[in-house]
């Protein structure tokens, strides 16, 4: 048995080193920068899993429920086994120890014993029950696809055209977990950051609301709580009368918001007569992929089995951010990562023994 592996992002790597460990042939192919994501996440300090999981930080996705629900208890012995050790924040983010990305991808790097291919994959081939890459890398017995999306690239973008070819449904990616580009002027309030109840709207409609940490740009509003926002307009069908409404002291009024709300922020908003509970920002759109930390989109799921095969062929696998399940920011989207590479990693070695 030989597996040909598409991508040395989170998902790529941690099958290479269970892999290793099973004593399963293997070649790691990566066009690029090796473990992008790792090394952005948490920026920098690797915010490599949450403590905890619900359906909905994964938009109620069946599919990313059930590889989590199989393997995330055995995640953390893996990590713990490759010594990766790992704390919580009080939000239940969780870090390694050492709060450094680099120190992540030089374990995985490092219990991986096979150099990795640089090479842009440009297609798939099969003959004789075998697979190729770019027509003469094999043969393979396995394809895994762990390709990630274009998220944190820059113009031009791999091609995911070899994908394309194998026949199957791709949604189209689009930026996720990133900031939001704005209509209204908001240039006075820039570099400012202050706490508040963050809701996205449209239509005057309430699609999702959180509290946390807003940064504002010249063109633009940035910070966790509008990744989140921003995961929520993804999913939204139609784009159209988007608003983000913040209220800068959570529904409490105050006599004076003096030692409530930034001079900076608190100086736009009496020039402005805007009541600080109210600050409504109409949304032209998001940043593009090069600032988003995510995508959504990838492979339909209706092409993919249980196990992560393709339906059209049981002997390609994708997993990881190919696949179009994303979720919430604070470690979901790494933790769908590596897990999915460890429920692949148990097909392939289940099929192998004839389980």
């Amino acid at each position: 048995m030989k597996v040909g592996i598409i991508g040395a992002g989170a998902s790529g790597l941690l099958l290479a080193t269970k892999l290793e460990k099973l004593n399963i042939d293997y070649m790691l192919f990566n066009a690029g920068k090796v473990g992008r994501k790792i090394l952005a996440s948490g920026n920098g300090r690797c915010n490599i899993a949450h403590d905890s999981y619900k359906s909905s930080d994964y938009f109620n996705n069946p599919l990313a429920i059930k590889v989590l629900d199989t393997c995330y208890k055995e995640l953390f012995t893996y990590f713990d086994s490759l010594h990766i050790y790992t704390k919580k924040d009080n939000e239940g983010r969780m870090y390694p120890i050492s709060e450094s990305s680099q120190s992540v991808l030089n374990i995985l790097l490092k219990n991986i014993k096979k150099n990795i291919v640089d090479l842009e994959i440009r297609s798939i081939s099969s003959r004789s029950g075998k697979y190729y890459f770019n027509g003469c890398y094999g043969p393979f017995d396995k394809v895994v696809l762990a390709t990630g999306s274009i998220a944190s690239f820059k113009k031009p973008y791999l091609s995911m055209d070899f994908i394309n070819d194998l026949g199957i449904k791709f949604n189209p990616f689009t930026p996720s977990l990133v900031g939001f580009m704005t209509m209204k002027k908001i240039k006075a309030m820039s570099g400012a950051r202050a706490k508040v109840r963050a809701s996205l709207i449209q239509n005057h409609n309430i699609i999702y609301e959180e509290d946390g940490e807003v940064i504002f740009k010249d063109n633009g509003i940035s910070g966790i709580v509008i990744m989140n926002l921003s995961s929520h307009y993804a999913h939204l069908k139609s784009k159209a009368d988007i608003m983000v409404k913040l209220d800068f002291s959570y529904g409490k009024d105050y006599i004076d918001y003096e030692s409530v709300i930034q001079p900076k922020i608190l100086n736009y908003l009496k020039d402005n007569q805007i009541n600080p509970h109210s600050l409504y920002i109409p949304i032209s759109g998001v940043y593009d992929f090069e600032f988003a930390q995510v995508c959504k989109g990838g492979i339909d799921l209706s092409m993919v089995n249980d196990n992560l095969s393709l339906k059209k062929d049981k002997n390609i696998y994708a997993m990881g951010e190919v696949l179009d399940i994303d979720a919430i920011c604070g470690g979901y989207n790494l933790l769908f990562a590596f897990t999915s590479a460890l429920y692949v990693a148990k097909e392939i070695e289940n099929e192998i023994s004839g389980k």
